[in-house]
């Protein structure tokens, strides 16, 4: 085989890599809009396609099952997150203000958000990212917390992972019928409370 052949055969076309990502964007564009439908039970990968205007076999080549379809969802809209609204806190009082940046996040990407929340409920999809930031909330616990025993430590990550979390945000604003401003202010005020009783003092 010649040099130029092989040189031909090694090139990556940014214009295809372009392409390939930008069809994967709108099959879960379109995968987010059926979930939020309520399909979540029955939705197919012969109807994503149809829905999406994309072959069976170009959507089945990128999501080969259900499963691969939801776990792809939640970190697509995990990634957004946290390129928009990056969670690194330092300490514990950290976290309100950086979960507030997070609900405006969940406001703006409503329809994606919602939609993987329902998949995350039905499907118990458990993705790495998720696992990382509880791991990272209770290391700051233990480390701003060191007073209380393992058990408490556990249960208090859990509960400030769950206020943060776009379940919490999704319950608010369904089943409670919450407005924006409403969900934000209780959100927060939640994480305020418990957080001020364990590093054992007010903020303003």
């Amino acid at each position: 085989m010649s040099k130029e052949k092989s040189d031909r055969r090694s090139y990556t076309s940014p214009l295809r890599s372009n392409q390939k990502e930008n069809t994967r964007d709108r099959i879960l564009d379109t995968l987010a809009e059926i979930i939020s439908e309520g399909r979540i039970l029955d939705f197919t990968v012969k109807d994503v396609a149809i829905r999406a205007g994309i072959s069976y076999g170009t959507v089945y080549r990128h999501f080969p099952t259900r499963e691969s379809f939801l776990e792809a969802l939640y970190e697509a809209a995990s990634t957004i997150i946290a390129q928009s609204a990056p969670f690194i806190p330092q300490s514990l009082d950290d976290i309100p203000a950086m979960a507030g940046n997070t609900l405006k996040i969940f406001e703006e990407k409503a329809n994606l958000v919602q939609a993987f929340t329902i998949a995350l409920l039905v499907n118990n999809v458990k993705p790495k990212s998720r696992n990382q930031r509880d791991q990272k909330i209770q290391a700051l616990v233990i480390e701003n917390a060191p007073h209380l025993s393992a058990g408490a430590v556990k249960e208090t990550a859990a509960i400030i992972s769950h206020l943060c979390s776009s379940l919490t945000w999704t319950t608010l604003k369904q089943r409670y019928e919450l407005n924006s401003e409403e969900t934000t202010e209780a959100m927060n005020w939640a994480l305020q409370v418990l957080i001020n009783s364990l590093t054992g003092h007010e903020k303003d």
